[in-house]
């Protein structure tokens, strides 16, 4: 069985189009077989991006599992210059169709094939996460624990996750990493958290 997170290179071609808005602006994406919600963008997604417009986004921003690059490059088209966003997947798909979107809309961003930061040089103003808890919370807390390392002193680890997924669970967790953890939005069970350096 294939999932998202692995690279499977038998996996047939079948690219889609995906719409959808953000602040009234339609952004246009490509998604492909073998991706994290290849039909459109998941609502954790886009709840996490909504919410993530009044944050006042500053320097160097990390789109961490990226998939398809919806939130870095949301957030991008909606603070310009304000930001640099890198963006980096476990599955060499998700980067391909990262840096064509990236393309498409003539826009910087590096792009890196990384298991959780094995790849990923550099520290970081905002680490932001869709969590794939599929992967299992065993997973998912170690990528937890190495995020402060990426980060730069006053950073900002930022995710989004669903209450009846394990949601507090996973808060507590990183309020044990973190010096202040609180939860900035809530919207149809979905809890996006930050967490300060």
């Amino acid at each position: 069985m294939s999932h998202y997170f692995t690279y499977d290179p038998t996996l047939k071609e079948h690219i889609r189009n995906i719409k959808f808005n953000v602040l009234g602006k339609e952004i246009n994406l490509i998604s492909d077989s073998g991706v994290f919600s290849n039909k459109e963008v998941d609502r954790g997604s886009l709840i996490f991006v909504n919410s993530l417009i009044n944050q006042n986004l500053v320097g160097n921003v990390l789109d961490l599992g990226c998939g398809y690059g919806t939130i870095g490059i949301s957030l991008k088209l909606v603070y310009g210059d304000k930001i640099n966003v890198d963006f980096s997947d476990v599955n060499p798909k998700c980067i391909e169709l990262t840096s064509r979107n990236l393309k498409y809309y003539d826009l910087d961003g590096k792009c890196y094939i990384s298991d959780s930061y094995s790849n990923i040089p550099g520290t970081y103003d905002f680490i932001l996460f869709n969590p794939p808890i599929s992967v299992g919370k065993e997973k998912i807390f170690e990528i937890y624990s190495e995020t402060k390392k990426h980060l730069n002193k006053s950073g900002k680890f930022c995710l989004v996750i669903r209450k009846d997924k394990g949601g507090l669970s996973h808060m507590k967790y990183l309020s044990s990493l973190f010096s202040d953890t609180s939860i900035i939005y809530k919207e149809k069970g979905y809890l996006v958290i930050e967490c300060d350096y």
